[in-house]
């Protein structure tokens, strides 16, 4: 090879580097991030198949009160269907995860399907708020055939204010947070959220997915609050607008340092390899929303649940999400971070080797992360405990 033949390589190269398209999906195999998927030292297993005679689990949320962690979870008696006979389960832990209580259950309605957990933990007052909804239909019947408003999906609230220990007897809120013309109603499926800033300091803000026309394209979302404690729902935020490029799906939110919400949605239309996220804010405490939906590429997740934690500390606030990290697959579960109120994002942890699923975040100290996380085919939910001091 001359002289000539090797620049003219060299530049060839040097320009493909530089001209090729940056993909989020590449920066999860970079060296710049924390594989924490082959130490199984912090991992534990509070959901497995056969547990309780049920067929599997799914559908993981988990809250920190001051006498406990607590994983909620759908138990599915008889498939990993979404819809049948399903009940809302739990176990407490007293060391951050390390080992469990037995299986408790929250509510079982017969054959009918108990689902979508979303607790909320009242600091002040030790108290947690846990809703969710009941149906006996489809997703695909819901969607597209005609029901009344208390037949299609009802939505429930329960609490308690003794770490778990016993709740109080569920009660329907569905006319408080569904509008008439909705049709499709889910509540997260994710922790939410009280807010700790600004002019709505205390306020509850949970997200829940919704659809208006008939269709498996009418997917939207919304956000209810409550100012009392729990006690009372309100509708808030509404996203009925079904020319959006993102068709929003499960939502998950955290606040941001300034007051405002930050919240990042699941895009069932899938717009395109690296375009499954989408993103608007807040900024009056979950009533309205700042525009329209973004379609966001700054995240490698496939179409699925992922959730999101605000992390406060001496130096600033951290906002983590964690999600599957390969565009066209769920699996491959990492924790990202961003440290400018989520206008970028970088890898933080590798979190589990091969599938993975839907996931949730907790503080369990001031230096520990905690993430729950649906994997081997949905068989088992993980709880990782994973050292981390910002």
């Amino acid at each position: 090879m001359n002289y000539r033949q090797h620049w003219c390589i060299l530049y060839l190269l040097t320009a493909l580097l530089f001209l090729s398209p940056k993909s989020n999906a590449q920066n999860v195999t970079s060296s710049n991030y924390n594989d924490l998927s082959s130490n199984s030292t912090t991992v534990s297993i509070p959901f497995y198949s056969g547990l309780n005679g049920y067929h599997a689990f799914r559908i993981p949320t988990v809250i920190k009160t001051k006498k406990a962690l607590i994983a909620f979870a759908e138990g599915r008696k008889n498939s990993t269907s979404d819809f049948g006979d399903i009940d809302v389960v739990y176990r407490r832990s007293h060391d951050d995860g390390k080992s469990w209580e037995p299986l408790s259950i929250l509510y079982d309605l017969d054959t009918m399907a108990v689902q979508n957990p979303v607790p909320v933990y009242v600091k002040k007052t030790n108290k947690i708020v846990f809703l969710f909804n009941t149906t006996s239909l489809s997703e695909h019947d819901v969607l597209n055939k005609d029901y009344g408003l208390d037949e299609e999906r009802k939505a429930f609230l329960t609490s308690s204010t003794d770490d778990g220990k016993s709740w109080t007897t569920p009660r329907d809120i569905t006319r408080d947070v569904k509008r008439e013309n909705w049709r499709w109603h889910a509540t997260g499926p994710v922790h939410g959220i009280e807010l700790h800033h600004g002019a709505h300091k205390g306020r509850l803000v949970v997200p829940v997915a919704i659809s208006i026309e008939k269709g498996n394209k009418s997917y939207c979302m919304a956000l209810i609050y409550s100012d009392d404690a729990g006690e009372h729902w309100k509708i808030g935020a509404v996203d009925e607008n079904l020319s959006d490029i993102v068709l929003s799906n499960e939502t998950t939110i955290a606040e941001l340092a300034d007051g405002r919400i930050y919240v990042n949605t699941r895009d069932q239309n899938g717009g395109s390899k690296e375009k499954n996220r989408g993103e608007v804010y807040s900024l009056d405490g979950g009533l309205t929303f700042s525009g329209p939906i973004i379609e966001s590429d700054k995240f490698p997740s496939p179409i699925v649940q992922s959730a999101l934690l605000s992390w406060d500390s001496k130096k600033g606030t951290k906002l983590l999400f964690s999600t599957p990290s390969t565009p066209n697959k769920r699996e491959n579960l990492v924790i990202m971070a961003s440290n400018d109120a989520s206008k970028t994002w970088h890898m933080l942890f590798k979190v589990h080797n091969g599938f993975s699923a839907y996931s949730d975040l907790v503080r369990l100290d001031k230096k520990t992360l905690g993430v729950i996380y649906e994997t081997d085919d949905y068989k088992k939910i993980r709880f990782r405990r994973i050292p981390f001091n910002p």
